[in-house]
Formats: structure tokens, C-alpha cells, sequence
């Protein structure tokens, strides 16, 4: 679905006690509905009929920043247009100005800069937690977009995020390369919303780029799959660059070789997919 439609759909999804939804946005964007919250993780918009050079996108979006539905917070992991959005960011905040946006502290002056209020503005350094309202708690994982890069505070400029709210781990990997201890960062970081610091991880939801370039290739997206023992997988991070897209059949063939035990879901966009 899109536009109203989608919108429609998102708000009238009512979940029950074990159940999330979810709606890939293309790219990394993705709106995650948990049963007490609502969220967008890096937002991205382009007006494809602008006759720019965002013409050359392959994909459409499914919302525009004004036809998005009610979110609580708007989680953005780096700098970059694709996640960090000069378009949709400001629209989003005017439309939803009761909406808190997470960020890395490096990317605040960002923010303001685009006219969003500072009081709305939650900034993360990497390797740190929060607490939010509606039960949601979130940890902020070091990402190496290509290096795993600081600034003079040591706070890192790239992240992912591990979502725990209503007995459910989401897992955005935001950009990013291998890096040494990451998977180790990822597993204590479940650990640790899950009030079970001395046993197994938990993330019953992993969003994976496969794109490879200055990101996880495929066959790195199947490794960190095993390595963090996700219940679900779900690839993203395709499909609308031409300069920068896989087939994602290549990540389907390597999962069903090396991890047949562990489902995943191709996305289409606009498309719900309900996760129990």
C-alpha cells in the first residue's frame, strides 16, 4: 500500500500481546509499530517527479513526511541524506510535533539547523542507553560507515540501535562495516534489555543492509545473522540507488545454503508484515 492507504492500514493495525508490525520504507527506513509505541527509523524522502538528479532513484516511496501516520520517535543513525533526510526531517517534525528524534550527537546541530526544536532532539554517543515512555528502551551500537569514526569526544558518528519495547528486540544495523567486538557490542547490548546480562541473547528482529560498497555485503549480513542468533531477518538497503543495489536473491540463495534454520522475509515496500 501507499499514501492514505498505508497510513490507514498502520493506524488501524491493532496488535495483541507477542506482535509487531512492520513496513519497510525502502533503503534503511522502516516504520515498526510495537503494541504501545510507534516508530520511524530513518525517514527518507525524494519528490521523484522533481526532475533533479533524485530522478535517477529506481524505487517509489510509499508516504511522503505529511502522509505518515502517528509516531512517538524518529531514530536516525547517521548523517547521511538517506538517513539523516533534509527533506522529510523538517516536514516530519511540523506534521508530528510531538514526535522525539534520537540521534547521534555528532548529527544535533543538524537537526537544528533544519528548524527541529532542541528540546526534541535526544543525542546518543555510541555504546549507550535510554529509556523512553511507553516501555520502550533502546541501546545505540558503535557502526563503522567505513571506519568506525569519532569525533574529538570520542562520541561515534555512525549507529545502529537495539529497540526493546513489549517483550520484543528490534536490531538496525544503521550503515555499516565489520568492525572488531561488534558482534560482541550487539550481543551484551541484548543482554542488557533484557535484564538477562548473564545469558543468551535475544533479538527477535535483525534488519540487515546487503548492498555491500561502504555497507554488509550479502554473505556479511548471513554471518552477522548466525553470530547474533536472530530469530528473524529481514534485508534492506537496496533497490532505489542504481549506483549502490544488490539482487536480493543473492542474500535468499546464501541464507538457504548456510542458515536454513533462521526465517527471513524479503520486503516490498508499503507491505506489512506481521511478526508474532
Amino acid at each position: 500500500l501507499s499514501g492514505e492507504e498505508l497510513r490507514k492500514e498502520v493506524e488501524t493495525t491493532h496488535l495483541g500481546r507477542g506482535e509487531i508490525a512492520v513496513w519497510w520504507l525502502t533503503q534503511a527506513s522502516w516504520l515498526v509499530k510495537f503494541r504501545t509505541t510507534t516508530i520511524l527509523i530513518d525517514p527518507w524522502w525524494r519528490d521523484l517527479d522533481a526532475g533533479d538528479h533524485w530522478g535517477k532513484l529506481l524505487g517509489e516511496f510509499p508516504l511522503t513526511p505529511e502522509q505518515h501516520p502517528h509516531v512517538d520517535f524518529i531514530f536516525c543513525t547517521h548523517w547521511h541524506d538517506d538517513h539523516i533526510c533534509p527533506e522529510s526531517l523538517p516536514r516530519l517534525a511540523k506534521a508530528q510535533s510531538h514526535a522525539k528524534f534520537i540521534v547521534p550527537i555528532r548529527s544535533r546541530q543538524m537537526l537544528i539547523d533544519m528548524g527541529i526544536p532542541r528540546g526534541s532532539i535526544h543525542s546518543m554517543r555510541g555504546n549507550d542507553s535510554g529509556q523512553l515512555k511507553n516501555g520502550l528502551s533502546f541501546f545505540a551500537i558503535p557502526a563503522a560507515h567505513e571506519e568506525l569514526d569519532t569525533d574529538i569526544s570520542n562520541a561515534h558518528l555512525y549507529l545502529g540501535y537495539l529497540l526493546r519495547c513489549d517483550g520484543f528486540t528490534v536490531f538496525h544495523m544503521g550503515d555499516s562495516r565489520p568492525y572488531p567486538n561488534w558482534i560482541g557490542n550487539i550481543n551484551r547490548a541484548s543482554k542488557l534489555l533484557t535484564n538477562e546480562p548473564g545469558g543468551k541473547p535475544s533479538i527477535d528482529l535483525a534488519m540487515l543492509c546487503i548492498n555491500g560498497n561502504d555497507n554488509l555485503r550479502h554473505d556479511e549480513a548471513v554471518d552477522l545473522a548466525l553470530a547474533i542468533d536472530a530469530d528473524v531477518v529481514i534485508p534492506m538497503h537496496y533497490g532505489m540507488d542504481p549506483g549502490n543495489t544488490v539482487d536480493p536473491q543473492i542474500f535468499v540463495d546464501e541464507m538457504e545454503e548456510r542458515a536454513p534454520d533462521i526465517p527471513y522475509v524479503v520486503p516490498i515496500p508499503g507491505e506489512m508484515l506481521l511478526i508474532s
